[in-house]
């Protein structure tokens, strides 16, 4: 499929050669899933809702996110069950406020919900399908999630590289990608991302060496 193909559908090159499906539901799982949430996000140009169900562990740190991504463009929601989470994403998506959609999971999301989440897509005016949003699923769980468009798995690649020159700071960090789900490419990448002072972050992917 070449890249003429990839505009006319619709797909979000979130790292070069790597593509979400616009208007689609996709999954990431592993150790490293709210770092590809983030890669995501810093692609997003206009509004990124982040549902979490109040049960979850897990938080977002400002501080933490500003290499990332802006701030400003986090839309946080707190759910107290998973089927409100669901309701959520159906309430975003008939809104048209968001670009990219980002659900916590702790478990599997029963088929009948997600299935209502794609049919709620159809809500959105079919003249403006080049901003459908995107639905990221982040679950701490490696289960399958039948029906979504895409399954992503991330964890660290533990190669830290770091070097300080005067007031100048420099940090490299890896993580390995696995696809097992696409209708574009199912494999494997290294993604690298290189962090310089506090506020810039360079990313590059590679295909690990045989």
């Amino acid at each position: 499929m070449n890249y003429n193909t990839f505009s006319e559908i619709k797909y979000l090159e979130f790292l070069p050669g790597l593509f979400l499906k616009r208007g689609g539901v996709h999954q990431v799982s592993g150790p490293s899933r709210f770092i590809f949430a983030l890669i995501i996000a810093r692609n997003i140009k206009n509004y990124i809702t982040w549902i979490r169900e109040k049960e979850c562990t897990n938080s977002l740190y400002p501080d933490g996110l500003t290499s990332w991504v802006d701030t400003n463009k986090f839309i946080l929601v707190d759910t107290m069950t998973s089927q409100e989470s669901t309701w959520a994403i159906e309430e975003f998506l008939k809104s048209g406020v968001s670009e990219l959609l980002v659900c916590e999971l702790d478990k599997p999301i029963q088929y009948s919900s997600l299935r209502r989440i794609i049919l709620s897509f159809k809500n959105v005016e079919e003249e403006k399908d080049s901003t459908f949003p995107i639905i990221l699923l982040i679950s701490s769980f490696q289960n399958k999630i039948i029906g979504v468009e895409s399954r992503w798995y991330m964890k660290p690649n533990l190669e830290i590289a770091s070097s300080t020159k005067k007031k100048h700071f420099s940090l490299e960090e890896q993580w390995e990608l696995v696809c097992s789900k696409s209708r574009l490419s199912v494999s494997t990448w290294i993604i690298k991302a290189r962090q310089q002072g506090y506020n810039r972050r360079t990313i590059n992917v590679y295909k690990p060496s045989s």
